[in-house]
């Protein structure tokens, strides 16, 4: 009987989220700073079980995290391959146009037919486009100028950090976060 109790009380915990869990845990600790420090003994022990029921929470979500991120690299490496497959078939295409657009060329045809009608192959004349010999030579008017401005964060954060202020700029905290190692 006392396994099957234990067996509940387990499941009970399991069932839990961490924030019931830390909710819990402020709830005890609230309780034992307005009684000025003290405790008895079942606070006590119900502040341990708390807590060791948060540990068990966190390591199964750190368990779950390097579950997912592994799935993640798998994805990526599949990515990366069919990414790669992919290229591969798109260059295979290029060069089989090319190749009939030389033999289409000696041959002197123009077009090719199927007989289903399923599709039809023409030679056309390629696209004019325009090549830069020498930039500096071509007339402003035909130029667009663009200029980017990257502030440069390394030294700003030296100068805020240092107590200097940086007029356009603030130190800002992020978000608290959970490493896992």
């Amino acid at each position: 009987m006392a396994k099957k109790k234990a067996a509940d009380t387990e499941t009970a915990e399991r069932a839990l989220t961490a924030i019931e869990i830390a909710t819990e845990l402020r709830t005890i600790t609230e309780a034992i700073i307005e009684a000025g420090g003290e405790c008895d003994d079942d606070t006590l022990a119900a502040l341990t079980s708390w807590q060791a029921a948060l540990e068990v929470k966190a390591e199964n979500i750190g368990l779950v995290e390097r579950r997912i991120e592994a799935e993640c690299e798998y994805f990526r490496k599949i990515e990366e391959a069919a990414r790669s497959r992919r290229k591969a078939r798109e260059n295979t295409i290029i060069r089989l146009r090319k190749y009939l657009a030389g033999a289409m060329q000696m041959a002197g045809t123009k077009r090719i037919k199927r007989n289903d009608g399923l599709f039809s192959i023409s030679l056309v004349n390629g696209r004019e486009s325009v090549e830069i010999d020498d930039i500096a030579k071509i007339p402003m008017d035909l130029c667009e100028i663009v200029e980017v401005v990257k502030p440069r964060t390394d030294a700003i954060k030296e100068r805020l950090t240092a107590g200097q202020e940086v007029p356009g700029a603030h130190l800002e905290r992020g978000e608290p976060y959970v490493m896992i190692r």
